[in-house]
């Protein structure tokens, strides 16, 4: 069961296909069931490192996400994790700054001149 994590997704389900057809025992099958998981892009189990670097470069939020989860469940390399984390920072940088809604005045301007409104006990909101 240590050498789980080494395969990829098409010979883990072989690897559960043959422990349900041979032995059947619960606590590989378990092992298996955790380690099985839907890549985050089309063939990643094959990919070289440079080949990943390359798809995160172009990718969206939610795949830099999914492929981060998925390299630290499964693969847990340093040079894509690294890499993963180096253009997640890159993509928050390119994003607009804004402060939370509640902090914006009306206008645009901040007028620190306002008094501060409090709800009285038992007003509604």
């Amino acid at each position: 069961m240590d050498g789980l994590s080494d395969h990829s997704q098409i010979e883990l389900e072989a690897a559960e296909t043959y422990e349900r057809s041979h032995k059947n025992r619960e606590p590989v099958l378990t092992k298996l069931h955790y380690m099985q998981g839907r890549e985050p892009l089309p063939g990643y189990d094959a990919l070289s490192v440079e080949a990943i670097v390359a798809a995160l470069e172009d990718a969206d939020l939610a795949t830099i996400r999914r492929i981060r989860a998925y390299e630290r469940k499964f693969g847990n390399r340093p040079d894509v994790l690294e890499e993963v984390v180096r253009v997640y920072r890159g993509w928050r940088a390119r994003q607009p700054k804004s402060a939370a809604p509640g902090y914006q005045a009306l206008g645009g301007a901040l007028d620190k001149s306002a008094p501060v409104v409090r709800p009285e006990a038992g007003d509604r909101p």
